[in-house]
């Protein structure tokens, strides 16, 4: 596979949810590389030895848990599927790329809710800035 394809493939493994969708899989993962490019690249590697086993997540999780950095790259992963942010190495944050990526996030899915300040209702997110 591609370094592509298999950020999507891990980031399907580590959220259990499938199947993800390739651009944000892309935009996620030049998001993260520019901050933990050597601490991904050595995460997708650690996922390609793990698929190959009979339990790809027990495999993965044991590799994860042994390694401080593996584990800090796999948090952020989840941090950025879910709610579209992470944090940097510097423990600052590195926020939404955009109110759709916002949206986008699999926390509203996996809660069964709209996104907070998106309410579905006629205009979407901002609608509290127009007049009734």
């Amino acid at each position: 596979m591609t370094h592509a394809a298999d950020f999507r493939a891990l980031s399907e493994l580590l959220t259990g949810e499938s199947p993800l969708d390739q651009s944000a899989a892309d935009t996620h993962r030049t998001r993260l590389e520019t901050h933990y490019a050597t601490a991904l690249s050595r995460l997708i590697d650690a996922y390609r030895a793990a698929s190959s086993q009979p339990d790809p997540g027990a495999a993965l999780f044991t590799a994860v848990n042994s390694d401080p950095e593996l584990a800090r790259i796999a948090r952020e992963t989840l941090a950025i599927w879910y709610t579209a942010q992470f944090t940097r190495p510097d423990n600052t944050q590195a926020g939404p790329e955009s109110p759709a990526r916002y949206r986008e996030g699999l926390v509203w899915q996996v809660i069964k809710a709209h996104p907070i300040s998106a309410a579905p209702v006629p205009g979407g997110y901002g609608y509290w800035a127009q007049h009734p």
